[in-house]
């Protein structure tokens, strides 16, 4: 929503202190046969990292890539916004283009020095080319309609040319064909995202046939540059909500939500309505490749491959190219999948987001302690109902947050960074150890066991196995209760088992490890709602 993009600007003003270097996962020297390997082996890797804001410089501190790129190991980065008026700020000056790619290539030279594939979220405001919106707003209204200038919009038909050439320089500089390429690209970069959640006016101003068109003619000049390229549908968002964990909540989830559904302000239901509608029409569109379902929650992407295959798109990927991996906490604004969760969450949840923001708050210690390890289990559990969706993609987020009390949840604590300190959130750590221990993973199964329990076994390169588990009731908690706890008994067929215990506390780098003995081909495990993972 808006604070997303007010948040962008403020990350501007607060600079991170120079962390640590962290040693790379990727194989040296950059450019060698190993690193070359590690690159073309990530490219069929589903974990990968949201809101790079690439074209803001605070994104371009090396410090960034190497954490959450070289040390943290993701092997594909969202750029987000990067916006055709910010590359191209003035009109073409007697029929030649003059086009800023100095601060893109940059951050494509970083994160490549890491390995990591890059895929693009194109935008499309540029005040000189963009035609004039006449769409009747749903909820930027009053003093939020000034934020409707932020949003993409069709170019104008006399500009309609210099959207197709701005695309297919775009393409062209990074498609790795040796011809205009950017100097020192490693690996093309070939996937591109036309527009973000086109269903909101405050990232498009225009209808979905509008949208329609628009995604046409980018798609026709991207392919022109290059054949190779593959066009993401901008995020879809689907009513009603679905399940985390299943196609549909369970019990205590669903009390849970229809609880809160009468707490929608009136304006933002005009809003959701239009947002499903506009998502289930963008669907039969037959210019895009792989659809975005924006969260990997099971429901969701089994909702999506649904509408797919009743709009006769059935089979395009789908990627969740916008995860939040921050815990619930409710806000005082009900929205359905963006305040409002398939995902209990805390009687506290109001002051839990004040808390988190305010480190001199005299509850900040404990809350942010809980908080953080509630985050790094959620983003195991986040990639797990993913995985076992069958999502081929898994773009987790935020990279950065800051603790400011301006600075809106769940933006100011959903990062894998502090931009306070400049240290790394245990969730960091986390993501880290799931990607080394689900490295080559080629399939994952929920296992059949006790409610409560969640059991994943994931097939790997080599035709090796880990498995993946935890705890969830579905009962919300604060910080100052117990967790839910249960044992399960699985099956393993080799005589011990190498249980590790995510990171989840303060200053902590690596995870607990126990060597578990089987007996009768069977593991014994006694599980909390932080995730282990077995091999």
């Amino acid at each position: 929503m808006a604070v997303r993009t007010l948040f962008v600007l403020l990350l501007g003003a607060s600079l991170a202190p120079a962390s640590a270097q962290r040693a790379s996962v990727a194989p040296q020297p950059v450019g060698g046969p190993a690193f070359m390997k590690y690159v073309e082996e990530g490219r069929s890797s589903p974990f990968g990292l949201d809101y790079v804001f690439a074209l803001n410089k605070t994104f371009r501190d090396p410090a960034l890539a190497r954490d959450l790129g070289g040390y943290m190991g993701v092997r594909w980065v969202n750029f987000a916004r990067i916006n055709w008026g910010e590359i191209e700020p003035r009109p073409p000056a007697r029929g030649r283009h003059t086009y800023r790619w100095q601060g893109l290539d940059e951050a494509v030279r970083q994160w490549q020095h890491q390995g990591v594939h890059i895929a693009m979220s194109l935008r499309f405001a540029n005040a000189w080319a963009n035609a004039k919106s006449t769409l009747k707003p749903t909820y930027l209204t009053g003093i939020f309609g000034w934020t409707r200038r932020l949003a993409d919009y069709k170019a104008k038909p006399e500009h309609v040319g210099d959207l197709r050439a701005f695309v297919g320089a775009l393409v062209e500089r990074y498609d790795g064909d040796g011809d205009r390429d950017m100097p020192g690209l490693l690996f093309p970069i070939l996937h591109y995202q036309v527009c973000n959640e086109a269903y909101n006016e405050l990232f498009w101003g225009g209808t979905v046939e509008e949208y329609g068109e628009h995604l046409r003619q980018v798609a026709r000049a991207a392919r022109d540059a290059c054949a190779g390229v593959k066009i993401i549908l901008s995020g879809i968002c689907l009513e009603p909500m679905d399940g985390f964990y299943d196609r549909h909540m369970d019990p205590l989830t669903r009390a849970y939500v229809e609880r809160n559904l009468p707490r929608i302000p009136p304006n933002m239901r005009a809003f959701l309505r239009r947002m499903h509608e506009f998502s289930k029409s963008s669907l039969a569109f037959p210019d895009y490749d792989i659809v975005d379902a924006r969260w990997s929650l099971y429901g969701v992407v089994e909702h999506c491959r649904e509408e797919m295959r009743r709009a006769g798109r059935p089979n395009a990927d789908i990627w969740s190219a916008e995860i939040y991996t921050a815990h619930p906490l409710l806000d005082a604004m009900v929205l359905p999948m963006t305040t409002l969760y398939p995902y209990p969450t805390p009687s506290r949840s109001l002051d839990y987001i004040k808390i988190t923001r305010q480190p001199s708050h005299r509850e900040y210690e404990a809350v942010n302690r809980w908080y953080r390890g509630m985050q790094a289990a959620m983003t195991v559990k986040t990639c797990m109902v993913g995985l076992n969706a069958g999502t081929r993609m898994l773009m987790n987020g935020w990279a950065l947050d800051s603790q400011t009390p301006i600075a809106p949840y769940p933006l100011a604590v959903g990062g894998y960074k502090s931009t306070n300190t400049g240290k790394l959130w245990p969730a960091a750590h986390t993501y880290k150890l799931l990607i080394e221990r689900l490295d080559g993973i080629s399939g994952c199964r929920r296992l059949p066991v006790p409610d409560s329990a969640y059991v994943y076994e994931c097939t790997l390169r080599g035709g090796k196995t880990a498995i993946v588990a935890f705890c969830d009731d579905h009962v919300a908690r604060n910080h100052d209760e117990p967790g839910p706890t249960i044992g399960v008994s699985i099956p393993w067929q080799r005589p011990t088992a190498r249980v590790s215990h995510i990171v989840t506390e303060l200053g902590q780098t690596d995870p607990r490890i126990e060597i578990v003995e089987t007996r009768n081909g069977r593991l014994s495990l006694r599980l909390t709602q932080y995730p282990v993972i077995v091999d």
